[in-house]
């Protein structure tokens, strides 16, 4: 399995990002004590999905590498608020979404539940890449996405899988997440606060498969 000197490097070369970089989120993390960490050499610690998942969403949702660890606490917790495909909607509105495999809905929503968090999510998908599970899911779809958000300005996550199974030549919605903040005092204050507060920039973060890919091969060694 894969130390944290191996999980920096595959992260850097991915995103891309400068490597020191990414050894600097991970430091505050592991100071957090939210990555696994043990002696050094042979003897350092394995890095597991929730290492992976942990790392990539604090380099996604921190705007400065000292809030590493404050951005794991404001994301990783997001609930998924809804979630979306197409044999869960009418059947006229079924026709722009594409189909999913029975395996991916498995992954977002082990045996049935709703209640996976956005970083149990992100987890989740990297340990589907270790499994297999993922993997072999993704390569039966014809152009298979997928697309991992952050929104920083509103403190939301989504996670989207779209593919052109129906050979409509582009590729169909198959799987639509979103993930926000519980219930709340901070929730309700995000949510009447005017839209042009912070003016029209959107800071969103967005990952692909090629990184997921890459962090579950990475543990799957």
């Amino acid at each position: 399995m894969a130390k944290l000197s191996d999980l920096i490097p595959t992260l850097a070369q991915v995103l891309p990002m400068p490597e020191q970089t990414v050894a600097m989120y991970a430091r505050h993390l592991r100071e957090a004590k939210l990555i696994s960490s043990g002696g050094r050499g042979p003897g350092a610690a394995q890095m597991t999905a929730t290492d992976c998942a942990r790392l990539l969403i604090a380099v996604m949702a921190a705007d400065q590498v000292k809030n590493a660890a404050s951005a794991i606490e404001a994301y990783w917790p997001l609930e998924m608020e809804d979630i979306q495909t197409k044999l869960g909607l009418p059947i006229d509105q079924r026709e722009d979404w594409g189909d999913l495999p029975e395996a991916i809905l498995d992954i977002m929503m082990p045996d049935g539940n709703e209640e996976q968090s956005f970083g149990e999510a992100v987890a989740s998908l990297i340990d589907g890449v270790r499994l297999g599970t993922l993997t072999h899911a993704m390569a039966e779809m014809r152009d298979a996405f997928l697309r991992v958000e952050i929104e920083r300005r509103f403190l939301t996550g989504k996670i989207t899988f779209q593919n052109d199974t129906a050979g409509m030549g582009y590729p169909q919605i198959a799987l639509l997440a979103q993930f926000e903040l519980p219930e709340g005092p901070e929730r309700e204050r995000r949510e009447q606060e005017d839209f042009s507060v912070g003016g029209d920039a959107m800071i969103t973060f967005a990952v692909g498969y090629r990184t997921i890919n890459a962090l579950g091969a990475l543990i799957r060694t």
